[in-house]
């Protein structure tokens, strides 16, 4: 077993967990020795002769813990013994392929990718992943969600359908957290608490609350998703106020009122990425035998007379004049 990474250094760990350092024939007890301890689940491997690969990353903080994990087909049992261990929690979990599940008196559950399932650690159950796949997944109290989601029930199990409100969103901004430090302990409870409200609007909460939670916790995330997004995107030609409000789902007025909320604009945004971008290729060292043109093209500015005015209104000096001193500095 090989723990790649436990960074406690912040009050909000993440947790990195990979067999391919072990040897081949002690791989699928490395792994099994984990999601034991860590997830309560028992593991079985359909096919023990096929190699096998695992790959988890999961952060963690007071409240909530989300992550993703990378693995080979595979199969994961909660069983009667186990539910003595009184783990109290319910689990969001969304495939990136076929995953099917079963539980004693219920009919086998397919999910498919883009869907998702909410189980909960008191219902004995089985997990079968048939092919190799990357999930997400996000865990939270039973107490907690049941507060937001009337009738959600004791042991609940249930299937998210493709386009339910939320799943995409979800996902997406907890990949966007793990990037995050999450240092203060106000800011961790912030997110532990803005995941459990996406995740009660997802499964289906009252109305009042549910526009009380899209102010609260899914306008900023939205937020943060279409930033990441068009931050992700300053090079690409198709990039305009429609196209990325048709890539989140809204409309442009909506995706313009969520940015004035920041104090800025679609065009002063993607105008202050791009120039910050630029500064920031102009002065790594790594990148001192690439052209102006060519970083001015890869930050989406159209030519690199268009950068150097920018560049030149925003910070008082050209391009050029940025690497330059950048360099002096290094040099000092």
């Amino acid at each position: 077993m090989t723990i790649l990474g436990q960074s406690f250094a912040s009050p909000a760990p993440t947790l990195r967990f990979s067999i391919s350092a072990a040897p081949i024939d002690r791989r699928a007890s490395a792994m099994a020795d984990f999601l034991v301890e860590l997830m309560r689940t028992e593991v079985h491997l359909p096919d023990e002769d096929t190699p096998f690969r695992y790959e988890a990353q999961l952060r963690v903080v007071q409240g909530a813990s989300w992550g993703s994990a990378r693995s080979s087909a595979i199969v994961t049992r909660r069983t009667r013994q186990l539910l003595k261990d009184d783990q109290d929690h319910v689990m969001l979990v969304m495939p990136g392929a076929k995953m099917v599940l079963q539980s004693p008196g219920k009919d086998d559950l397919v999910i498919a990718a883009g869907e998702a399932m909410l189980l909960s650690h008191q219902r004995e159950s089985q997990i079968i992943v048939p092919s190799f796949q990357h999930n997400w997944a996000l865990r939270v109290p039973h107490r907690d969600l049941a507060a937001l989601v009337p009738g959600l029930g004791a042991a609940p199990l249930t299937v998210l359908r493709q386009n339910t409100p939320m799943l995409s969103l979800l996902r997406r901004y907890g990949q966007l957290l793990d990037a995050e430090p999450l240092a203060d302990p106000m800011e961790q409870a912030f997110v532990a608490r803005q995941l459990l409200q996406m995740l009660a609007l997802a499964v289906g909460t009252a109305p009042d609350l549910a526009r009380h939670i899209e102010q609260e916790a899914v306008a900023p995330a939205r937020l943060a998703a279409i930033e990441a997004d068009i931050v992700g995107n300053l090079g690409n030609t198709n990039l305009n106020l429609n196209w990325v409000a048709a890539r989140h789902g809204l409309s442009p007025r909506h995706l313009q009122r969520l940015l004035a909320q920041r104090g800025t604009s679609f065009s002063d945004f993607v105008g202050s990425s791009r120039l910050g971008k630029a500064r920031q290729m102009l002065e790594d060292p790594r990148l001192a035998s690439r052209s102006v043109v060519s970083i001015a093209l890869e930050c989406g500015f159209p030519e690199a007379s268009s950068l150097n005015r920018s560049f030149r209104r925003a910070y008082g000096m050209t391009p050029t004049d940025a690497r330059v001193a950048a360099l002096s500095l290094r040099h000092k």
